[in-house]
């Protein structure tokens, strides 16, 4: 699938950012991205894991949409960030496996709030720019159309200062209104509190990306609150497996409220400074935790887990409140969904889908029958002890209202056909059987007609990734993008 015009779409962009001053409507809407790693969608209160407590999340959720079916095009890091940021899937980008640069002839999103005048500010993990760890990711078209940046290319340090201010120097280690000892998502949420006060009177897009719940499972002393006896399992965890998920859960959901309070602080500066109204508040993940289900840990995997996240939306006014959508959504939905919403333009040559309308009366609700997913596994630092490992291979998942049915290596190999509304702790894989033979074989033919709608060359890798954009400067000499 070709790539979209780069200069089309910001000079269509730019075109919109003077309509509302012209026509007399309201400024543009703000957006407040937050996005965390390795949250799996069950770990909040509203969810479906019986212990944690996240009572500032179950606000958030109550106050506009929260989806019950969003999944991760691709549920490891570097590359379900560079789905949400394209809206297109990882065989398109090349981005099939962690510590990748995304190339630069991709469009992101931010570059077009940006065209349309917004401040653009990144703060936290990116994980788009290659190897460089922790990694200072210099200003032009590395910023993917963010004109400030706080934060570094990649690594999990939560409890000593990691990061680079926008122009590379170190982050400050204060904390506003906190006691030491630091920890890095408080100051994270300074600092976007502190960009969303100094640029309340323009609109802006603030992407706050934390760090946890990933490993380590270190919470701050003040969230070290769950016991390993208390936390209780999914029966989807083997017995063998048991006693390392329930040590492991009890530090992740820790993490989880940890982020719990920093949200609280985000919407009550919303609050106080006027902007929740006008406002667009999203919250996700770029993939879930596995956690010991399936005796598997971490992501990577198309087990629920590892690829079903949270996604919540929420804006006093233009969503209404309370909404649970149970619509199919993808991470390379995000995409022209945000941009629909805030009145900036969308392309057909983006492989998401516009799901504004689910949330927004008068918009069209387009009929999403299946969502595609995928994903290879690859070794990584993070990873849980070689008896622990997942499957290796390369994989593709799709997912109905219904069933789920995933192929492992090429298509003759369907690996796990469930039924998610008899079965949604996957327990019980119907390949194989007589009576689901039928359903079998229609979702493996919509699974190859998503290979060919998205030209993907499965089993065969894609050709873009075959290129290894590990290189900070591998593509500097190739394009400008600096606008």
């Amino acid at each position: 699938m070709p790539n979209p015009s780069r200069r089309a779409f910001l000079k269509a962009a730019a075109s919109c950012a003077a309509a509302p001053a012209a026509t007399g409507q309201a400024r543009p809407a703000n957006l407040l991205f937050v996005l965390a790693d390795q949250w799996r969608s069950s770990a909040f209160g509203f969810g479906s894991d019986a212990v944690v407590r996240t009572p500032n999340f179950d606000r958030l959720a109550k106050t506009g949409a929260n989806w019950q079916r969003a999944y991760a095009s691709n549920p490891v890091c570097t590359p379900n960030r560079a789905c949400i940021l394209t809206g297109r899937y990882s065989h398109q980008t090349g981005m099939l496996k962690n510590n990748l640069q995304l190339p630069p002839d991709e469009v992101c999103w931010p570059e077009l709030f940006r065209a349309a005048g917004y401040a653009t500010h990144y703060i936290g993990k990116w994980h788009l720019d290659g190897l460089a760890k922790p990694g200072f990711v210099p200003p032009g078209w590395r910023r993917r159309g963010f004109s400030t940046f706080e934060g570094f290319n990649r690594g999990h340090v939560y409890h000593e200062p990691w990061g680079f201010g926008d122009s590379g120097q170190a982050l400050p280690t204060r904390l506003s209104g906190h006691a030491q000892p630091y920890y890095e998502p408080t100051l994270q949420t300074d600092l976007a509190i502190d960009f969303m006060h100094r640029h309340r009177h323009a609109p802006f897009v603030c992407f706050l990306a934390w760090g946890p719940p990933h490993t380590p499972f270190k919470p701050p002393e003040a969230f070290r609150r769950y016991e390993a006896d208390e936390i209780a399992l999914r029966s989807n965890v083997p017995p063998a497996h048991r006693e390392q998920a329930m040590r492991e859960l009890a530090g992740y959901y820790g993490l989880c409220e940890s982020l719990d309070h920093q949200m609280g602080r985000l919407v009550e500066f919303l609050d106080e400074a006027g902007l929740r109204d006008n406002t667009l508040v999203v919250f996700t993940s770029d993939h879930g935790e596995l956690a010991g289900s399936h005796g598997k840990y971490r992501k990577g995997e198309p087990e629920d887990e590892s690829l079903h996240v949270p996604l919540v939306t929420s804006m006093p006014g233009r969503i209404p409140a309370g909404l649970e959508p149970a619509m199919l959504i993808n991470s390379v939905d995000l995409m022209p969904t945000l941009l629909s919403f805030c009145g900036l333009p969308a392309a057909e040559t983006w492989a998401g889908r516009d799901l504004s309308g689910i949330v927004l009366a008068g918009r069209d609700e387009p009929a999403v029958e299946s969502v595609y997913c995928q994903g290879k596994i690859s070794a990584s630092p993070n990873a849980a002890p070689t008896e622990n490992s997942p499957t290796q291979g390369p994989w593709r998942a799709i997912v109905t209202d219904r069933y789920k049915l995933t192929v492992r290596n090429d298509f003759s190999n369907v690996e796990s056909l469930f039924d998610l509304q008899e079965d949604p702790l996957e327990l019980r894989n119907l390949t194989g059987e007589p009576h689901a033979k039928g359903i079998q074989n229609d979702l493996l033919a919509e699974l190859r007609a998503w290979t060919r709608r998205t030209a993907d060359t499965f089993p065969q890798t894609p050709r873009s990734a075959k290129h290894q954009y590990s290189a900070p400067d591998l593509w500097a000499d190739r394009v400008k993008l600096q606008a």
